[in-house]
C-alpha cells in the first residue's frame, strides 16, 4: 500500500494515525517524551503530546489516489515550485539545494 507523509498540528492529530519519523518532544534540552517511527497514535500519546505543548508531528497515511492522479499533483506542484524560484539562481548550490529540498518535500 502507498502512503503518503505530512506535518499535521498536534490538534488535528487522531487516534489510530502512524508516526512516519519519530517523535521527540525536548525541553531544556532533555527529551520529555518519545515516541518511534511506525507507532500508531493512542488516545493516551495524543494527551501526553497536548500536556507536553508539541506543536506539529509528521504522519504517515495511506495514499489512495491513482497513479493519474499522483502524476497530475506531481506536474502541478513542480510548475508551482519552479514559479516560486523562477528569479532564483538555481546555479548556486545552497539555492540549488533548497530547491530540491523542498520540490522533493512537496512532491511526496
Amino acid at each position: 500500500m502507498r502512503t503518503r507523509t505530512q506535518y499535521i498540528p498536534v490538534s488535528e492529530a487522531e487516534a489510530g494515525m502512524t508516526l512516519a519519523a519519530p517523535l521527540n518532544v525536548i525541553k531544556h534540552r532533555q527529551t520529555r517524551f518519545s515516541l518511534p517511527a511506525g507507532h500508531m497514535l493512542t488516545p493516551d500519546n495524543l494527551r501526553q503530546l497536548t500536556a507536553n505543548r508539541a506543536e506539529f508531528i509528521f504522519i504517515a497515511e495511506p495514499d489512495t489516489r491513482s497513479d493519474e492522479q499522483i502524476a497530475q499533483d506531481t506536474a502541478l506542484v513542480a510548475g508551482r515550485i519552479m514559479e516560486i524560484f523562477s528569479d532564483a539562481d538555481l546555479g548556486d548550490p545552497t539555492t540549488m539545494a533548497l530547491f530540491d529540498q523542498i520540490l522533493a518535500y512537496r512532491s511526496s
